[in-house]
């Protein structure tokens, strides 16, 4: 019995590709997916290709290297373009994976504004809103050392909007977006350290300047992690 496996991890990274004419030559970050695809025969006594749990420990030590980093300045690392990612972890995780078939990496945001209308959330307490996503790196000086979000590093940032007049909120959040997508959020002079929670209040403050029914502003910054701000 032949089959493909998929074990997927998730990082937050800055990064710049050296190789783009365009906004990816930048300093930004984002919550990059990294798919580890195995490929082989079952073994017929354990009943599996290879253990999701044996994949997982061997990435350990590659996660150490990449997560809440700047990869570009990691050795190896090349132009630092999604395939330059791939590459590097395949060069390093085939030798201890001899069935891996390929490393596929993305990220998780639109790299655009693609602004996406929610219903409401009766379980979050959450009314209609927009969504749209930015790339963006930065780190958290005032954290004490040790702590990973000291380093320079990134995400995929998810911001949820909800207003009365969600029509008239969209220009405005373009205008979010332009100033924030493929940036380092600490070169943002008003916006200090961008915490999710410092976040949301700079995006509401921005909004109220022209939108006068606010309801609630959303920052998410990992798969797992998220920030609700009522404006109080």
């Amino acid at each position: 019995m032949r089959v493909e496996l998929i074990k997927r991890f998730f990082i937050e990274a800055a990064h710049r590709n050296t190789s783009s004419r365009g906004v990816g030559s930048r300093l930004h970050g984002h919550t990059f997916r990294i798919d580890i695809v195995a490929e082989g025969e079952v073994d017929s006594a354990m009943g599996w290709l290879v253990d999701f749990g044996g994949i997982k420990s061997l990435f350990q030590p590659l996660m150490a290297q990449l997560d809440h980093r700047y990869l570009n300045e990691i050795p190896g690392m090349g132009d630092g373009s999604l395939e330059a990612i791939a590459a590097w972890i395949d060069a390093r995780f085939r030798p201890d994976l001899p069935c891996l078939k390929a490393v596929r990496v993305s990220t998780v945001g639109e790299n655009a504004f693609l602004p996406v209308l929610l219903e409401a959330s009766p379980e979050e307490g959450l009314p209609r809103r927009i969504r749209f996503s930015f790339e963006a790196a930065q780190q958290l000086a005032h954290l004490p050392e040790g702590h990973p979000c000291r380093r320079l590093h990134g995400h995929s940032y998810r911001v949820e909007v909800a207003a009365s007049n969600l029509e008239r909120v969209k220009p405005a959040l373009r205008e979010i977006y332009d100033v924030l997508d493929h940036r380092c959020l600490n070169d943002t002079g008003d916006l200090g350290e961008a915490t999710s929670e410092r976040l949301c209040e700079w995006i509401w403050n921005r909004l109220a300047r022209s939108v006068d029914d606010l309801r609630c502003v959303v920052v998410q910054e990992t798969e797992t992690s998220r920030c609700i701000y009522h404006g109080h």
